[in-house]
């Protein structure tokens, strides 16, 4: 039996992803506070609701898309009561991990089962159905909702238990943000000394820069080596270490001459043996 959607939140991302499992044929209700998002997913074939209380009514399952804690909160509320029996809310909002723990307990009051399904791919991957949704929660509640998460997304990834999706998302973003924040200050450095970002920003796509930062999960995460271990990785990560405090005291040496701010270099030369595990 095809199960009925409602989707609540209907902006950059929820919009979007609502258009994709509308146009797969599942019968969706719509609501959102902004009107004319709610007519644009009637148009392509969605059922409007004027509340979110009406957008639930017995509806299968229900996507959650709002901005935060407070509002899933708020939609929850009025969800709950009126969810068919069993249901199934997938929470796209990012926010904690107790947050995500404390909501479905209240789920669970009313029977119904709350996944943790963060969506990484921004507004571009939600247009184009290439989300991973990284979802945390019980396997068979995942196997229900992943026909209708799988109609924008390109992989439906079940991190584990609830809460697990939440701390995928987080790691994940952790990583997004840090990087930013170091190619901004590269792009600082090099422009006081001379360098054009159009040049700076080809050699790290033509160096895969940014797949560098995958090594430590090639050699193997954040486990500590043993203190007795003789093996060759041992030697590669010392090397790694040796190479890397060296590039970075001469990268903070520059940035010191050049005027550059390099907050996130230095604490990077300040820990970062711990990036290699020694």
């Amino acid at each position: 039996m095809t199960p009925t959607v409602a989707f609540v939140g209907l902006g950059r991302m929820g919009g979007p992803m609502a258009d994709h499992v509308i146009s797969a044929g599942f019968p969706t209700r719509v609501f959102d506070v902004a009107a004319e998002a709610v007519a644009a997913r009637v148009e392509v074939g969605g059922f409007a609701a004027t509340d979110a209380t009406e957008a639930a009514r017995d509806a299968d399952v229900l996507c959650c898309v709002v901005f935060d804690e407070a509002q899933a909160a708020t939609v929850l509320d009025a969800a709950l009561p009126v969810l068919a029996p069993g249901a199934v809310v997938t929470l796209h909002t990012t926010v904690s991990v107790d947050g995500v723990r404390v909501l479905a307990e209240r789920a669970a009051a009313h029977g119904v089962v709350l996944l943790d399904a963060g969506i990484s791919g921004g507004e571009t991957g939600a247009r184009a159905g290439t989300l991973l949704s990284l979802v945390g929660g019980p396997d068979e509640a995942v196997e229900r909702v992943r026909p209708v998460l799988a109609m924008f997304s390109k992989e439906v990834v079940h991190a584990g238990p609830l809460g697990a999706g939440m701390a995928l998302k987080l790691a994940r973003n952790l990583v997004g943000y840090a990087a930013m924040a170091a190619v901004h200050e590269a792009s600082e450095l090099a422009h006081r000394a001379g360098v054009g970002t159009d040049v700076l920003r080809h050699v790290l796509v033509e160096t895969s820069a940014l797949e560098q930062g995958l090594s430590t999960l090639v050699f193997g995460g954040p486990e500590p080596l043993p203190a007795d271990d003789t093996s060759p990785l041992r030697g590669v990560l010392a090397h790694t270490l040796q190479l890397a405090e060296k590039d970075l005291d001469q990268a903070l040496a520059l940035a010191e001459a050049q005027g550059a701010p390099t907050p996130v270099t230095a604490e990077t030369r300040r820990s970062f043996h711990r990036a290699v595990r020694l």
